[in-house]
Parts: structure tokens; sequence; C-alpha cells
């Protein structure tokens, strides 16, 4: 799908991938890129239709398990970018995500060998402000969602830099000026927030374990 040499074939060319990591670049300039990169991932959404009934389980295990600590962080970094941007997707498109996510983990599980009983439910409402973030944290202390919204406010534009600065001591961090720098700098020119990935997993289910 792609012809830059040395870069694997995927949606995105090496160019590519830089130029909408740029934050100096917008790509409001370029519609082109962007129908492109539409028609890449409607195209890949339906590769996945086919992929899933029929690529073979040691294919798979090639990909998601081949013993290399660090070939397996970045697939399972890479695993949860995808879910995050296929669950954006059904949050636009209003789709059933509870529904969604039980039906394909089950289904998943029975194909790998394995009964699974999931009951997902979400509680949805508006974004806090920063000042409510900060005043939530004084009363709860730190939780799940926390770092989550934490890199929210840090990537959004003209955020209160005294109400994150108390918000990065409440959660205990100390950081150096030039940690502090960096922080400042991380406010700009992208979509959305970076997700917080954790790649060393252990997680020991029936008669399999994967690490």
């Amino acid at each position: 799908m792609t012809e830059d040499a040395g870069h694997p074939a995927g949606l995105l060319t090496d160019a590519e991938a830089e130029q909408l990591a740029d934050a100096e670049h917008s790509l409001a300039d370029d519609p082109e890129l962007r129908a492109q990169i539409r028609t890449r991932l409607r195209a890949t959404l339906q590769d996945c239709s086919v992929l899933y009934p029929t690529l073979p389980e040691e294919d798979l295990a090639a990909v998601f398990a081949d013993g290399r600590p660090e070939r397996t962080a970045e697939v399972r970094a890479n695993t949860q970018d995808a879910l995050g941007l296929l669950t954006l997707g059904m949050l636009i498109g209003g789709d059933m995500i509870e529904t969604r996510l039980q039906d394909t983990i089950r289904s998943a599980g029975v194909s790998y060998g394995e009964e699974i009983k999931i009951d997902v439910e979400l509680y949805r409402g508006p974004l806090p402000s920063i000042e409510e973030f900060a005043a939530r944290i004084r009363k709860e202390g730190l939780n799940e969602q926390t770092f989550e919204l934490f890199e929210h406010f840090l990537q959004t534009p003209n955020t209160n830099a005294a109400v994150l600065d108390d918000i990065v001591e409440l959660m205990g961090m100390e950081l150096t000026p030039a940690e502090k720098k960096e922080l400042d700098s991380a406010r700009k020119g992208l979509e959305r927030s970076p997700q917080t990935v954790v790649t060393d997993i252990s997680f020991i289910g029936g008669d399999r374990e994967s690490q």
C-alpha cells in the first residue's frame, strides 16, 4: 500500500507519519492526504473482516507473542492505540459500544478456547473543567481516570498553567526545570492526547498463561 523503502506496508508512509506528528503542520492544509488516509482506513477495517475469521492462530502468535520483550511491548502499545481509535470511531458513529465490546470479547474467547463472561457498563458525562478536576483530586485522591484527564488538560491549548502546576503537585510529581519545559511544549500539535499504555502485564486464565 505504501512505496517508501524501509517503511512497513500499512496505512501511512514514513513521510505521512512525520507530517501527521509535526506540530507545525496542519492537516487542514492537505485535504488530499486526509482523503487518502480515510480511504485506506476504511479498506483496513474491511481487511480485518477478512483476517479475523481466516488468519491462522500461529500467524497471530507471530505478531502478538513472538517472544521478544521489546517487540511485545511495542505490539501491546500499538494494540491499545488501535482499540482507542476504534472506540473513538464508535463514539462518533453512535455505535452500541457495550454490546460491541461484549460480543467481540466473547467471540474471540471462544476462538481462543475459553469461555469469557463479561458485562460492560459505561457511565458517560461531560468532561470536568480543570478547576473541577483539581478539586476532585483534592477530595477523592487519584483514581483510574486521573492520568487520562491529566494528559487531556496537558494537551489542551490555553490550559490554566497555575492550576496544572497544582495538579502536578497533587499527583506527587516532582519535576525538574527541563521536565517542566517539556510539559509546556507538549501542550500543542496533536488532535488528542496520547494514551498512557501499560505493556508489562501478566494474566493467568484457565490453563493458558500470557506475559
